[in-house]
Order: C-alpha cells, then structure tokens, then sequence
C-alpha cells in the first residue's frame, strides 16, 4: 500500500507543479483557428487551461483514497504513515480516516519533493545552468524570487506551520494525544528539522551517477555538466584528496559513508528528541 501511496503522491505531484506553475504567469485567450472562431467573441471566462491539472490532482487524489480504503480494508485495520520521528496510525475501514491520510500523504511528498528542488537550486550556480535555473524557480514559484538562503529558511518554517495545524488537527481528532501549545510547537520544529533527512538519498543517488560518469560516456546531455558543478560542490571539502585513477574519480565513495555518517549523527539527536517529545 505504501507504493501504491507514493507512486500517486509522485503522479499527482507532477500535475501540481505544471498547474501551479499555469496559474502563476498571466495567461490570454487564443483565438479560433478557423473563421467563424475568429469573427467571434471570445468569452472573458474561459478557463485557464491550469486548472485541468489542477483537476487531475483533486482526481488522482480521489481516486487513491478510495483505491487504499477498499484495498486497505480486508489486509489490516489500520496503516501506518511515517512522519519521519513516529508513525500515526490510521484505520483504513473509516473512509474519512482514508480521506485525511491521502491529502496528508500528499502535502508531505510535496513538501519533500520542493525541498529537493530548493537543494537542487542551491547547487546549480555554475556558468550556462541559466535554463536550469529558469526552471527550478518557475517551479519553486514565489520562493524562487528569494535568495537561497532565505528559501531554506521559508521552507523550514512552512514544515513547522503544516505540522503546527496538522498535529492540532490530528489531536482533535482523537488520532494523536493532544499536547500543549509549547510541547506541539516543540514537536513541529524536530519534523520539519527531520524532513531535511530526506536530502540524503538525493546526495547518494548523485554521487553514484557522478561516479558512473567519470569512467561511462553517457552522452552529450548537458544535465551531465550540472551533475559534475553539483557534485564539486558536495565534494570540496574532500577534494584535495585526489582519489583518481585514471578518468575515474573515486572521492564520492569516501564522501557518501561521511555523509552517511553526519546524517545518522543528526537523524540519532533529531530522533530521541523526538522520543522525549513525545512523552
């Protein structure tokens, strides 16, 4: 049930970003292409053709609550969602208990998914990643206007609000035990503090392509060129080491168990305050 939750989160995720992105820049009506299309009138309050996608994602969305209720239903009581420092159960019988989950679910992949662009965004600072980042901002939408600093700071305390009124909710509910205002406060800064964790599988899946990439020609693909000015930058501390052979660059696997090991230590702290949060 988990893929299923996530390979639709990802689906549903891609239409947000192409109509979020619609809706945000100034759109006209075309005119007809044939000749009675031309003498007429167009109607002021002809949709903007975002909203389909924005319809798409309201479908999907629909479409998911009701796939895991039915399907949900007969395997287990309740599913687990993790959110990153303890799961919260809910009970797949109960549709409105489904319902929640999926919207929730979403607003956490997307929450994610825009903290792994903002990264992106961060790194991509080399000569000729102008498309790139023409890109990577009209998607971030109204943070890609900010520095980068400020976007990472914006996003931080987006992940504290979200879980600020969801954890409210979720007591209210009777889902989670309620808490006071200082202790749920408490609590939403270690998760979106702990949503930063996530970054660590895009840093190894980087690494590994740039290792690949020094030894196999892979085309003349100018990601390939953002690769290699990304990952400089998440090796620079490293990088006197010279860990060549030939063509082949063997720093990023002394870098990705140093990572591994500076988001384990993070993750440790971040966890048992958690815990202790959680008493």
């Amino acid at each position: 049930m988990q893929w299923i939750d996530h390979i639709l989160n990802l689906a549903a995720w891609i239409l947000w970003i192409n109509g979020s992105m619609g809706l945000m820049q100034p759109w006209k009506p075309q005119g007809g292409i044939s000749l009675v299309g031309t003498l007429k009138a167009l109607s002021s309050s002809r949709m903007n053709p975002a909203w389909f996608f924005i319809l798409g994602v309201i479908l999907i969305l629909c479409f998911k609550i009701l796939l895991l209720h039915y399907l949900g239903k007969p395997l287990a009581s309740t599913v687990a969602v993790d959110f990153l420092l303890f799961p919260v159960f809910f009970k797949t019988g109960s549709l409105a208990h489904m319902t929640l989950m999926g919207v929730v679910t979403f607003i956490r992949f997307s929450f994610m998914g825009y903290l792994w662009l903002w990264f992106l965004r961060c790194l991509t600072t080399g000569k000729g990643m102008d498309p790139l980042h023409g890109m990577l901002d009209a998607v971030l939408g109204p943070l890609g206007q900010r520095k980068a600093w400020l976007q990472g700071v914006l996003l931080w305390l987006l992940g504290v609000m979200l879980w600020t009124l969801l954890g409210a909710l979720l007591a209210r509910l009777e889902i989670l035990p309620g808490r006071d205002a200082s202790s749920l406060l408490w609590q939403a800064t270690l998760i979106s503090s702990a949503a930063w964790m996530s970054l660590r599988w895009l840093i190894y899946g980087m690494l590994a392509l740039y290792l690949v990439h020094s030894y196999v020609y892979l085309g003349g693909w100018e990601g390939w060129d953002w690769l290699d000015q990304g990952v400089e930058r998440l090796l620079w501390p490293i990088k006197p080491l010279r860990l060549h052979w030939k063509r082949i660059d063997f720093t990023p696997m002394v870098a990705w168990p140093l990572y591994g090991l500076l988001f384990a230590l993070i993750s440790r702290w971040l966890t048992h305050q958690g815990v202790v949060a959680a008493l």
